[in-house]
């Protein structure tokens, strides 16, 4: 029998109440398969609790989770979706599917973007030298490692022998 867990966490902007509000009341109406309102712990937006920014942070076990690409796209659109509907900075998942552990992170565009001075170049940039595979849609900067939820810098990130591991569990996996 395989058994399985995903844990992570989301570092909220500015807008905690906009965030709380969907994952309480909204998020049960859209029947996610992976995630449910009670998995989230939601932080605490009361001083000396949180500095800046509240961290939600979420985990549950599974059976048989993300065999397959098709499941890793499945979960991905999940969690995008409840992304897109919080003011969210950053985004971390570690989850232990069948023979695997894998770390993925979710960077805001928009976030990025609108940082004062060129971090958006400077996170990119910071990519690129490290060989950090990542992806860019509209709105995310999607891709494998461990980052700071803070900076968005990438401080475990996969070598080459754990990007062919992926390749390997997912050979079909295309993003988005």
């Amino acid at each position: 029998m395989e058994y399985n867990y995903f844990h992570g966490a989301i570092l909220i902007d500015r807008d905690y109440d906009l965030s709380k509000d969907f994952i309480i009341r909204e998020m049960i109406k859209k029947k996610y398969y992976y995630f449910h309102p009670n998995i989230f712990s939601l932080g605490e937006s009361e001083y000396p609790y949180f500095y800046e920014n509240i961290l939600i942070s979420f985990g549950r076990t599974a059976k048989y989770f993300v065999d397959n690409e098709i499941e890793l796209k499945a979960f991905l659109k999940e969690f995008e979706d409840i992304l897109s509907n919080l003011d969210f900075e950053t985004a971390q998942i570690t989850f232990q599917a069948s023979y695997a552990d894998y770390k993925l992170f979710w960077i805001n565009k928009e976030k990025l973007i609108n940082r004062p001075g060129d971090a958006l170049e400077t996170t990119l940039l910071y990519f690129e030298e490290n060989q950090v595979r990542y992806y860019e849609t509209e709105k995310l900067y999607f891709g494998l490692g461990e980052i700071d939820l803070f900076t968005g810098y990438v401080f475990d990130k996969y070598d080459d022998e754990r990007v062919i591991d992926f390749d390997r569990k997912y050979p079909g996996f295309v993003y988005p």
